[in-house]
């Protein structure tokens, strides 16, 4: 099983995002960008995301911006075309979609999230997987399946938690949404800890799965993670709630195109190197499929084509 892998993110941190406002002026914009202001039942909405997405661009494409203190945005250099245009952000729900396009001004509405549970949906998954509880330090090392389910070169707690954090969050993002409910096709099958087990062994990484279960202990393992999810699926919430972005964290632009196929296994991305990033500048992007498929998927962030290359 795999994270969502359809979807890459290009993070930019622009000097200022808001460098046309004034403390008493309108929000100014160019005939390329969406600007305007996003108020709630209080005032201004500091610190929320604007969303700008359209489907009539050769694959989806998303632009997402932070407003200021104001609750003034500048979602800038738009490909020309129709968008949808909403509000997200903690303590919210999302905001009715408005239709736009490039060179226009907003007044848009913020909603206030109707409970907590409404609200908690919105939290980065990091938040809903600090519930996973974890076998305390008394239980290592390990001890096998014959003593505590534990295997037995698990010496310590920090070397569980190390190996969870690293061989199955890395890839799995294991508190957003997807991970954290069980789908139905797995549910079926039996309890929570049978469907867990059933859950591991499907797609085609189920072997290296396999080699971090038996790193933990499997049987253990699967009551650990069926037990957050049941507790998850009785109503637990994340006893923390995030902060909205502040400071220099308003100064960003992410954008995202919807790329390669809900298929495959799309694993990871790269676009130059990491050493040099003037390789490839403006070129192709590359994902990896890791295994799932012989095409290998491309994306042209200028032109934002979605295209594929077939292996040798």
């Amino acid at each position: 099983m795999a994270i969502s892998n359809s979807v890459v993110a290009l993070f930019v941190a622009a000097v200022s995002l808001h460098g046309g406002f004034s403390h008493a002026a309108p929000v100014s914009i160019s005939s390329k960008d969406i600007g305007g202001v996003v108020t709630g039942e209080k005032g201004p909405e500091a610190g929320v995301w604007v969303i700008a997405e359209t489907i009539v661009l050769p694959t989806k494409f998303t632009k997402i911006v932070v407003t200021d203190d104001k609750g003034q945005f500048v979602i800038p250099e738009l490909p020309n075309a129709n968008y949808q245009i909403w509000v997200r952000g903690y303590g919210l729900v999302d905001s009715p979609k408005v239709a736009s396009r490039p060179g226009k001004l907003l007044k848009l509405k913020a909603v206030t999230a109707p409970s907590e549970k409404a609200a908690a949906e919105y939290y980065p998954g990091v938040y809903w997987y600090s519930l996973l509880e974890m076998p305390g330090k008394g239980e290592f090392p390990g001890t096998g399946d014959k003593g505590n389910g534990i295997a037995i070169t698990m010496k310590t707690q920090n070397a569980w938690v190390d190996t969870v954090k690293n061989m199955c969050q890395s890839c799995h993002a294991l508190g957003t949404k997807g991970m954290r409910e069980v789908p139905e096709v797995f549910s079926k099958l039996g309890d929570s800890a049978t469907a867990w087990a059933h859950r591991t062994q499907a797609g085609q990484a189920m072997p290296y799965m396999a080699l971090a279960l038996g790193s933990l202990g499997p049987e253990k393992t699967f009551s650990f993670f069926s037990k957050w999810t049941d507790r998850i699926a009785a109503g637990e919430l994340p006893f923390a709630k995030p902060e909205r972005p502040k400071g220099i964290e308003r100064n960003a632009v992410y954008t995202m195109w919807d790329w390669a196929s809900p298929k495959y296994y799309q694993h990871d991305a790269i676009s130059t190197d990491k050493r040099n990033p003037r390789v490839n500048a403006n070129g192709l992007i590359w994902g990896s499929p890791e295994e799932s498929t012989d095409l290998v998927p491309t994306l042209d962030p200028i032109k934002h084509v979605a295209a594929s290359v077939r292996h040798p």
